[in-house]
């Protein structure tokens, strides 16, 4: 038997696995077989059943080609199929043969040219079986089959594959009975059924709840729908039974328990509305109501209300029309903030980083300034160009203190790091900007080499994000790389020995408020600000962080050198607070104990007098009761170089958007009356770029892509009317100075003359940081006065100015703005100074400086709801050789409330003529009267002058109220309505009680 063993077990295996292999065989063949009827099953519900042709009898075109007469080995087939092969079995020569004929068998009611149609297999190609798969999948989406399988047969002239379909049953009618609301059109198309589509029990079924979810979406929330016919496998006719019911909607909103907030500021937080005079707007929709409830809850957890409950309770009207939706607010106690600590900080102590906070000790708990509290820690840290610092605060909510919660920040301090590559991609049908324009906006923030500043580079990607040139549905993203900077920094050898990288010469040399140690001796120093960095007399060695993930650190390499764990993995994209997407690469550290740290004392590092601090912070020269440098070396450590900073590389991403628009406005105004305004504004001109052919001007290449503007406007009005064309380049010749060229026509009809200028205006300006900017302009004009009142008795010095004078001017201004919105600003100041020197013509020189400081005195917690006190202020003066239509003027909605439009002003026989000096000031309080703040109300005093020489012999006060009315769809600036009345005034002077300013524009 011993012998025998082997010779059974030999066919015995092989048996077996013949076995396995015919099974195996057979179930292929069993799948391929179902498998247009399991792809059906997959996606029948994913679209909706497309038009079937109308039935024909079956054309001859369907008749069975010739029999098959060569067996392919390995075949399984039975006695009446053994001509046809499936396809996944198929012979690699039989594959790599020119199909002869593509055909369709099985089909009774529909064409094979229509079936066809929508095969992309081909004759006369070899096949492809992940096409013939696709072609199934086309087939299927159909709904026209109950299955497909695709066979080949054998032919003389070739391989035929055949499509084996076999047809669904047709829909002879559908019906929608009931409806009123909808019509039968919007219905039929959303359930994709009509006469002539394959009959489907489950797709009719599915039907119901698509059109009872599309009355549902509308507001008819009680609607129902029932199937009366097409729910049987017999069934050839659809008939859909529709009660629509009424249509809900939100007819109040009310607020239970609520006593810290009040009724009004939380509807304003709800994305619910109530119906307005019972029928327009309020739609109701269960899931927004709950969304509503977790908004509530989350508005007061962020004021420190973290015990807050809400519920949200409907009850119907008795037709079910209007819903009453009542949220109930049980607040519980508002927790104080108790002891605030950090945790993980080195680099800057705790009493910087914990400077002014918003939040503080004793506070109550505001997860706004918190969030400001963070953003401060991260900016600190992003001036030392560690950009990927974390700062968690972690709440610890004491058991024994109900009402209290401990803050602690965590920290993760990162590495200084460096700006690598900008990289720019430009997305967009037909990308015609140049990358140069992404570049200039952001060269005077971030450039190659320079310390990856934080604050620069949210004020790079503000400046992007900003500009008019990209799509704001797909605005431009910063996507920030941690690179090793291996490429960016050349090998370098000490001594005949292998030594680290250092900086490339091209680096920028950036200063920072970070000290990082420089090597003397023989050392060399690789800190990312250069050697101007200044040396610290007093330098005490770091504390380590104490980190719980990560290994204990091995011993250094003989170099000095230790590679530090990479603390933000390869793939794992992160999120900064000034919304950068971060998605590490590989990272080779140096560890961060090597930069130098102060205002710490571990109390374990000895003092040394009258030596420096290498990077390890062992004195220099080296002290041999410490350690032993193998080099040789007197200075010892002093030869070793400090760490290798990180490098970041900035991938800009941006999507072309509609820079050319057609703008058609509206405005009316107590100064000018009713004015129209037509603009033509491109904002992404190119000058330099005229068509080459029709596609230019097809694809809109021509003319564009240089980030330059170009602008026609026209401004026709009743009393004043402007047309003018100016072009700009913010970055000319990639200068940080932009160059702009202007032309207009300006007409205006005064009380004593006509006024009509043509002419230009040439001007350079350079936006000097975020808060200062500067320029110049030349000013070239043609004034024709015309039109005097009485010209027979008007003042000499307005008949000297009629006819067509030649003004020529330049001028040079200077503006400092920190106010955080220039149509309606809550802080900050700004200052504008002016000095404008005539020549030619007239000689005479004209200074002026305006002037605003903005104040919130107070502010609801959530932010909102904020008082403003302002003060702005006017003074210019000019020399007596101004000609009139140069002289100062005020009165009007803009300038000096209670009076008419230049009704301040020195006159001469009944003549306004203008002053020589001005000076004009406002005190203006804000309050909102709406929880939104769309409404808000003011009160003010105007007082100042217009005089023909410096004084205040005819100083004027006035006092009054109005209104400011925010309608975004009329644009960002407030509708503005004043009511003022003189309390100081001149015989002569022109009152107006009321003033105002509407605008629109579409």
């Amino acid at each position: 038997m011993d012998r025998v063993a082997p010779i059974l077990r030999g066919p015995s295996t092989l048996l077996v696995w013949c076995c396995v292999v015919i099974g195996a065989s057979a179930c292929a063949q069993e799948g391929a077989s179902g498998n247009g009827f399991a792809e059906y099953l997959r996606q029948r519900d994913q679209s909706p059943p497309a038009a079937r042709p109308q039935p024909t009898a079956a054309p001859a075109e369907r008749q069975v080609q010739q029999a098959f007469t060569a067996q392919v080995p390995g075949a399984f087939a039975s006695p009446n199929e053994r001509n046809i092969l499936p396809v996944e079995y198929s012979a690699d020569e039989l594959l790599n043969d020119p199909l002869a004929d593509v055909i369709v068998e099985g089909n009774d009611t529909i064409l094979s040219s229509s079936i066809l149609s929508h095969i992309k297999t081909r004759a006369g190609r070899p096949p492809s079986p992940r096409q013939i798969q696709e072609d199934v999948a086309e087939l299927v989406k159909l709904r026209w089959f109950l299955n497909v399988r695709p066979v080949y047969r054998q032919t003389e002239e070739g391989p035929v594959l055949v499509f084996q379909v076999t047809e669904r049953p047709i829909v002879r009618s559908v019906q929608f009975i009931g409806n009123k609301k909808i019509k039968t059109a919007e219905l039929q198309a959303n359930v994709g059924l009509r006469q002539g589509s394959g009959f489907d029990v489950s797709a009719n079924r599915e039907s119901v709840y698509r059109i009872q979810s599309m009355y549902q979406d509308k507001g008819y929330r009680f609607a129902k729908v029932t199937l009366q016919k097409g729910g049987d496998p017999q069934d050839r006719d659809v008939v859909f039974q529709i009660e629509e019911g009424p249509k809900v909607r939100v007819g109040k909103i009310v607020f239970e328990g609520n006593e810290f907030v009040s009724g009004a500021i939380l509807k304003t937080k709800l994305a619910s509305k109530t119906a307005i005079l019972r029928f327009i707007g309020g739609s109701y929709d269960p899931e927004l109501i709950q969304n509503d409830v977790l908004t509530l809850r989350q508005y007061y957890t962020n004021l420190g209300f973290f015990e807050v409950e809400v519920e949200a309770k409907e009850s119907f009207s008795k037709d079910n029309g209007y819903v009453t939706v009542t949220y109930q607010v049980s607040e519980g106690p508002r927790y104080r903030v108790g002891n605030i600590e950090t945790v993980g900080n080195v680099v800057i102590g705790t009493g910087r980083l914990l400077n002014d906070p918003k939040l503080d000790e004793g506070h109550y708990f505001n997860a706004r300034f918190l969030r400001e509290d963070v953003s401060s820690m991260k900016e600190q840290y992003d001036e030392l160009g560690r950009i990927f610092a974390k700062v968690e605060p972690v709440p610890q909510f004491r058991a024994d203190e109900p009402g209290w919660v401990d803050l602690t920040y965590v920290v993760d301090e990162d590495i200084p790091r460096l700006i690598g590559d900008i990289n720019v991609h430009i997305r967009g049908d037909y990308p015609h900007t140049q990358e140069e324009v992404v570049l200039q906006q952001m060269h005077r923030f971030i450039k190659p080499g320079q310390l990856a500043n934080g604050t620069n580079l949210r004020m790079a990607q503000q400046r992007v994000m900003g500009s008019q040139l990209w799509e704001r549905s797909d605005p431009p993203t910063f996507d920030i790389h941690p690179v090793d900077g291996l490429d960016y920094l050349p090998p370098l050898v000490t001594r005949g020995q292998d030594g680290r990288l250092q900086l490339r010469d091209n680096l920028v040399e950036t200063a920072a408020s970070e000290d990082l140690p420089i090597t003397s001796g023989f050392g060399h120093s690789l800190s990312p600000v250069g050697r101007s960095a200044p040396v610290s007399t007093t330098v005490e060695r770091p504390i380590p962080r104490a980190e719980p993930e990560r290994l204990s650190r091995p011993a250094p390499l003989e170099s000095g050198f230790e590679p530090a764990p990479a603390k933000y993995p390869v793939g794992e994209p992160m999120t900064m607070s000034s919304q950068y997407t971060i998605d590490p690469e590989a990272i080779i550290n140096a560890p961060e104990e090597s930069f130098i740290v102060r205002c710490q004392s571990p109390g374990e590092m000895p003092t040394y007098r009258g030596q420096s601090v290498g990077r390890n912070g062992l004195p220099v020269p080296q002290d041999y009761m410490q350690t032993d440098s193998p080099q040789g070396d007197p200075f010892g450590d002093a030869i070793r170089n400090p760490a290798t900073p990180g490098f970041v590389d900035v991938n800009v991403d941006v999507t072309e958007g509609r820079t050319g628009r057609l703008m058609f406005g509206v405005g009316v105004n107590s100064n000018a009356g009713v004015v129209g305004s037509i603009v033509l504004q491109e904002d992404n001109f190119n000058l330099l770029r005229p068509p080459t052919s029709w596609a230019d001007i097809v694809n809109g290449t021509a003319w564009r892509g240089a980030g330059q503007s170009f602008r026609l406007e026209a401004v026709p009005g009743y009393q004043v009317s402007r047309y003018t064309a100016s072009w700009q380049d913010p970055y000319f010749l990639r200068s940080d100075f932009s160059l702009g060229l202007s032309g207009f026509y300006y007409n205006r009809f005064f009380t004593d003359w006509t006024e009509d200028r043509l002419g230009g205006r040439i001007s350079v300006g350079r936006i000097l940081n975020q808060y200062w900017s500067a320029g110049l302009a030349l000013r070239l004009e043609d004034v024709d006065l015309h039109g005097i009142r009485n010209e027979a008795f008007a003042p000499a010095a307005l008949v000297a100015a009629k006819g067509n004078s030649l003004l020529s001017t330049i001028s040079a201004t200077a503006t400092y703005d920190t106010r955080d919105s220039s149509f309606m600003p809550t802080r900050g100041h700004f200052i504008e100074g002016s000095f404008e020197q005539a020549f030619g013509e007239y000689d005479y020189s004209r200074a002026e400086v305006t002037a605003g400081q903005f104040f919130t005195l107070y502010e609801r917690p959530d932010g909102y709801g904020k008082h403003i006190l302002q003060f702005r202020g006017q003074i210019g003066g000019t020399s007596s050789s101004t000609p009139i239509f140069e002289k100062f003027y005020a009165g009007g909605y803009s300038s000096f409330r209670g009076f008419a439009y230049r009704g301040v002003s020195p006159r001469q026989m009944d003549y306004v003529l203008g002053g020589n000096w001005m000076a004009l000031a406002t005190a203006e309080y804000m309050v909102p009267i709406t929880a939104s703040d769309n409404v808000r109300a003011v009160v003010f005093t105007d007082m100042g002058t217009v005089e023909e020489d410096f004084g205040f012999n005819d100083f004027r006060i006035t006092a009054g109220f109005g209104l400011r009315l925010m309608i975004p769809a009329m644009g960002p600036a407030p509708l503005a309505f004043d009511f003022a009345w003189p309390i100081m005034s001149q015989d002569f002077d022109t009152e107006r009680v009321f003033s105002f300013y509407i605008g629109f524009t579409r």
